[in-house]
């Protein structure tokens, strides 16, 4: 059974519409995806979810915070009408536009004096993010490409870097429990820690209520996904499979095209 519990839409990050997303996922033969955009579940409003050929399960990314590293909860099967969560989400969209408001000052020093305004307009309506800058840095040919954008303007030391000020771990994992979901550490890889620090953030994500980890995350190696899956083993943890799909055309993060968990992994969507 393919499934994909990591992807996002327009109403973030993504390049896609939701319907776009689910339709790719039905092409791709997947059985269950969940839409997952950062800190906001505004995909779910734009489908109808009782009409879709293909299981969709509810998900949002979670930003949070753990000794100084920006760290991502995916929250998976939630209660999309919780009143913690939606006041969670609420929270951390007001932390989104805080940033994207600072990052617009930083941009202007160097030159950029429209930026929020070109941002918001790659941002669609939804909370502008670092994407939507670099995307308007493109246009503008300030820089060659998205990466570029990120390598000298955007990424963490550059420029324009602004540090959000996100929930903790702690608060992120009771929202996700507050509405009945389950609490997934992202891309656990991605945080380039060592497993020393890795199996310490494991240790107060367990405790904090968390579940969950991504054994399979875009495109790896398998000894990679072996690591990850005796990390699920030693801590107790269920295993989830995530693309983290933005848009077409990367191969390292395509939706439906992913590694089958290990047959000794604990799927997270056993019990639903």
């Amino acid at each position: 059974m393919i499934v994909d519990f990591h992807m996002h839409s327009q109403c973030s990050d993504g390049q896609l519409v939701p319907q776009e997303l689910v339709d790719l996922a039905v092409t791709r033969g997947c059985a269950q995806i969940a839409i997952t955009d950062h800190d906001t579940v505004a995909a779910y409003a734009e489908l109808d979810l009782q009409s879709q050929p293909i299981r969709l399960v509810t998900g949002c990314e979670f930003s949070t915070q753990w000794q100084g590293r920006e760290i991502h909860i995916v929250g998976l099967n939630l209660d999309l009408q919780a009143a913690d969560l939606l006041d969670g989400l609420a929270s951390q969209q007001q932390a989104r536009s805080q940033r994207a408001e600072r990052i617009a000052v930083q941009l202007a020093r160097h030159g950029f004096v429209d930026a929020y305004a070109g941002a918001l307009k790659f941002a669609q309506g939804t909370s502008v993010g670092r994407p939507h800058f670099a995307r308007y840095l493109v246009e503008l040919g300030a820089v060659a490409n998205f990466q570029q954008a990120f390598k000298r303007y955007l990424a963490a030391g550059k420029p324009a870097y602004v540090r959000a000020e996100w929930a903790t771990l702690e608060q992120v994992c009771s929202w996700i429990g507050a509405a009945g979901g389950v609490a997934v550490l992202a891309h656990p890889l991605k945080y380039k820690m060592t497993l020393t620090k890795l199996r310490a953030l494991l240790t107060v994500f367990k405790a904090a209520g968390g579940s969950a980890i991504e054994v399979v995350s875009g495109a790896q190696q398998p000894e990679q996904t072996r690591r990850l899956a005796g990390l699920a083993r030693q801590f107790g943890l269920q295993a989830s499979i995530g693309s983290d799909f933005h848009q077409p055309g990367q191969p390292w993060a395509a939706l439906g095209q992913v590694a089958p968990l290990p047959v000794d992994c604990d799927p997270v969507w056993s019990g639903w």
